[in-house]
């Protein structure tokens, strides 16, 4: 079984505290990322097939992370409380 991609970045600025991954990809991706992504989040599709999208995209994530994202119960509502 394969698991280098369990592995968490290296990268500080990919830290959870930092805020979500979503707000990790929107803050270190170019503009086409950004709208790709925000469309996603604010689109009709269910977490499951978002997170799918990510994931297919080289972005590892559950729905969970989704749903949180949406409902505003990530870290990104906690960064700079």
């Amino acid at each position: 079984m394969q698991t280098e991609w369990l592995e968490q970045p290296k990268d500080p600025k990919m830290s959870r505290a930092t805020g979500c991954v979503f707000s990790r990809v929107i803050s270190q991706g170019d503009t086409e990322d950004r709208a790709a992504v925000m469309a996603l989040v604010t689109s009709t599709k269910t977490h499951v097939d978002v997170a799918r999208e990510m994931t297919g995209a080289g972005i590892f994530m559950s729905e969970h992370a989704v749903r949180r994202h949406r409902k505003n119960d990530c870290t990104c509502a906690l960064v700079g409380a």
